[in-house]
């Protein structure tokens, strides 16, 4: 009996690790509460990515800090979510260019599928 609890136990302990690894982008709201507090970093660049409130524009956004200390703000941001990657693409509020980028668990990277592809890792 006591052979079987441990094992029950251990089972329980491998499948809600195996859950809880697991980062599914079905929704925006999927996106939204995954990028709540984390920041992407580029050592080599220098930069970083966030995605939260921007209060100065009195919505939330994309924040790019490059590496002197310059910061970005992409607003209107659109989520598309594909299960297991998002992507999210906003606009600047001062020029209009676009700033965008692939989301997946851990990382994200800018300028996906193009020559010069940056990866940003979770700090």
């Amino acid at each position: 009996m006591k052979q079987l609890s441990t094992t029950l136990l251990l089972a329980i302990a491998i499948f809600s690790g195996k859950v809880q690894a697991q980062v599914s982008f079905n929704e925006d709201m999927d996106v939204l509460q995954y990028m709540e507090g984390k920041t992407f970093y580029n050592a080599e660049l220098g930069m970083e990515i966030e995605y939260g409130v921007l209060p100065s524009f009195n919505t939330v956004g994309i924040t790019v800090i490059n590496k002197n200390g310059a910061v970005f703000y992409f607003i209107n941001v659109d989520i598309k979510a594909y299960d297991a990657f998002a992507d999210l693409q906003g606009m600047s509020p001062h020029d209009g260019t676009n700033f965008g980028f692939r989301l997946y668990k851990g990382k994200l990277i800018v300028g996906r599928g193009e020559p010069g592809e940056q990866t940003f890792y979770l700090r």
